[in-house]
């Protein structure tokens, strides 16, 4: 988990590993969709400006690109990781409900006990081994059954608790960048939502995330962007308009910074 990156697009590939969580992790976000499975402890990730705590004996899984981080955990926490990139689960053909609420934002969690410790130790073996297309086979079956369970309604997505630690104020602030970043926002827009100095609000706001307001509400527009060219036929501008960039220049500077490429090669690249 030490391998992600604050406020860098981090790419991991077909990746699955374990490890103990030690500390308290700055956002970071990737493209690939994250598997997580605890063994024991529990811990609680802040996604797209909400809280979410998973347990021992729960498997929980979302996209990546939406920047997030640990806030919480509980000492020892034993963790399994797993990334799949983006494009083996467009070719998966999932039910369209699941894989739109997937990309936008959603984390699901419920327990698995037939995928355990155990199946993700084997596919970590697997992955070393040269076995990666036996390991997916069985993840791909994973997803299929988060995908039925929404189906049929028997499964909630994970509930999202109170803000309750670090600063109350920044995480308010992080919620309301998560909704409204679509719109025209500047600094002080953003401090007035908790009544706050604006530099003040900025200064509580990287102590708590580790990024700048406006890198957090930036982050929020591209990830948007990138489920907009994954998930529909709408042209480049429009998507840039919709994602919150006020001009297209601005939107293909920062998509290309924070992506590594154009959104045009992004949208065929990750459908193939």
């Amino acid at each position: 988990m030490n391998s992600f990156q604050k406020t860098e697009f981090n790419t991991f590939g077909l990746r699955v590993w374990g490890g103990h969580i030690e500390r308290v992790y700055p956002p970071h976000y990737h493209n690939e969709i994250e598997l997580n499975a605890i063994e024991h402890g529990f811990f609680t990730y802040m996604l797209a400006g909400q809280q979410t705590t998973i347990s021992a004996g729960e498997v929980a899984l979302f996209w990546g690109a939406i920047p997030h981080q640990v806030i919480r955990f509980e000492s020892f926490t034993q963790v399994h990781w797993g990334t799949v990139p983006l494009d083996h689960i467009l070719r998966w053909e999932l039910p369209r409900p699941f894989l739109l609420s997937l990309l936008s934002g959603k984390m699901f969690s419920q327990h698995q006990p037939l995928y355990g410790q155990r199946f993700f130790r084997q596919w970590e073996s697997d992955m070393a081994t040269g076995q990666q297309a036996l390991a997916l086979m069985e993840i791909k079956a994973l997803f299929f059954r988060f995908a039925q369970a929404v189906e049929t309604d028997s499964f909630q997505v994970a509930d999202a608790h109170p803000t309750e630690i670090f600063n109350e104020r920044a995480h308010r602030m992080a919620q309301f960048m998560s909704t409204h970043f679509q719109e025209e926002l500047i600094v002080n827009d953003i401090a007035a939502v908790v009544g706050l100095h604006p530099t003040y609000a900025m200064r509580i706001f990287r102590e708590t995330f580790g990024l700048s307001l406006i890198d957090y509400l930036t982050q929020q527009r591209i990830a948007y962007a990138q489920q907009q060219l994954i998930i529909t036929e709408a042209n480049i501008s429009d998507i840039a308009l919709d994602s919150g960039f006020q001009t297209l220049s601005h939107f293909y500077n920062t998509f290309h910074r924070l992506c590594g490429m154009a959104p045009g090669q992004y949208r065929a690249s990750v459908r193939g």
